[in-house]
């Protein structure tokens, strides 16, 4: 159950990008293991919606993972589906933040030219999330705080994108 989790972890995050970009009218297609938008002439905040889209779909799957059917943060770790779900985010954080940080067809690269912000300062913004999450995820006794933290970064972070 965990690998089917964490296999879920990554399908819901390619598909956040196909959706918002097949939304939007632009094409999408694969170069290799790569979303691609073939013909696409993005406006800054097109770019940053689809680009960041693979992030807020999965820190919404992490939080339906970590929360319970009232959307209370759980007391014990969820199972294998839901942690593996969780771990999916981590690898994808932490990928985006060593070695496709600089990748011209990745998604830090797309969320730094839409705003004008360095690929060191957007990986360092998604990290939050994820070593909150973390956190959450492997902590013991873990403060009420840091859901509540994790859940507001999240939120101010697709706010801002929809807003841009």
């Amino acid at each position: 159950m965990f690998a089917l989790g964490f296999a879920s972890g990554i399908g819901a995050h390619e598909l956040g990008h196909y959706v918002v970009a097949t939304s939007k009218g632009y094409k999408v297609s694969h170069d290799g293991l790569s979303i691609v938008y073939p013909g696409a002439a993005f406006t800054d905040a097109d770019r940053l919606q689809v680009a960041s889209a693979g992030f807020q779909t999965q820190w919404l799957m992490a939080e339906l993972a970590l929360r319970d059917h009232n959307g209370k943060e759980m007391k014990e770790p969820p199972g294998n589906f839901g942690a593996g779900v969780v771990c999916a985010h981590l690898g994808i954080t932490l990928a985006y933040l060593t070695v496709l940080k600089d990748r011209k067809q990745g998604d830090v690269v797309g969320i730094a030219e839409a705003t004008k912000h360095s690929n060191d300062r957007v990986a360092l913004a998604l990290a939050v999330p994820g070593a909150l999450d973390a956190w959450r995820l492997f902590g013991n006794r873990v403060p009420e705080w840091v859901p509540q933290l994790s859940l507001l970064v999240k939120g101010l972070g697709i706010a801002w994108a929809w807003t841009y």
